[in-house]
């Protein structure tokens, strides 16, 4: 039978957002997105903690490899790395920084997670993990995880975005939009765009946009002069096989 929140509602114990993350609710789970870019040009560029242009995205799934820029430091602690396999389903897998490549296969990486440190109790220089010679996601130092604006809805689920919000460390102008592409299609399309002058934004969406299985989704930002830019958004999950 077709899920109906609004004849769920009064039935639920806990609001409709907690009870989807308790797991209340069959077929559906939630995800928060959320990133950092520490220096946005004048020109559009991905919000995730790894610097200036666009995301690259992995077209070959192969093993994952979690390295850092102070091996004395951070190797020996543990990542969990978070993504899609060759098949576009969910795998996690935790691995030893500067150890072995993972057992799975991964052709996306959309969160990578600090599980146990060497040295104190977050990660002391920048940790990268790769996927076929591509930096896929990044920890800074003492971040202990990826702020990485960046998803890809897996297979058989499709995606619903109810929340985008920006925020920038200056007064300056700010352009900011979410971008999709489909699996099948090699262009990005703009979903959501605002703009704003050095107030933070966020938009609840009473409609939300519907990204099917495998659809790549980021945001992507630009200002009128370099400054932080930060950005999130939300999605409900629906898995339908």
């Amino acid at each position: 039978m077709p899920f109906n929140i609004q004849n769920t509602q009064s039935t639920l114990a806990f609001p409709f957002s907690l009870s989807l993350q308790r797991g209340l609710i069959s077929n559906f789970s939630g995800i928060h997105k959320f990133g950092y870019n520490s220096a946005v040009g004048t020109s559009f560029e991905t919000i995730w903690n790894n610097g200036g242009g666009f995301y690259t995205y992995p077209t070959t799934a192969t093993t994952a490899v979690a390295t850092s820029s102070d091996t004395a430091s951070d190797n020996g602690g543990t990542v969990e790395i978070q993504g899609l396999d060759s098949n576009y389903d969910l795998v996690t897998e935790i691995i030893t920084i500067g150890g072995s490549a993972s057992t799975a296969l991964f052709i996306r990486v959309f969160r990578t997670i600090l599980k146990t440190a060497t040295t104190g109790n977050v990660n002391v220089r920048t940790i990268t993990i790769t996927v076929n010679a591509i930096g896929v996601s990044v920890i800074n130092p003492a971040y202990g995880q990826t702020l990485m604006c960046v998803y890809t809805v897996p297979r058989n689920h499709r995606a619903y975005l109810m929340s985008f919000d920006v925020g920038c460390s200056k007064q300056k102008e700010i352009e900011a939009k979410i971008m999709a592409r489909p699996i099948n299609g090699n262009v990005f399309s703009t979903k959501s765009y605002v703009t704003t002058f050095g107030v933070p934004y966020r938009q609840e969406y009473l409609v939300p946009e519907v990204f099917n299985e495998k659809s790549d989704i980021e945001v992507r930002a630009k200002a009128d002069a370099t400054c932080a830019v930060s950005a999130g958004f939300e999605l409900y999950i629906e898995k339908y096989n």
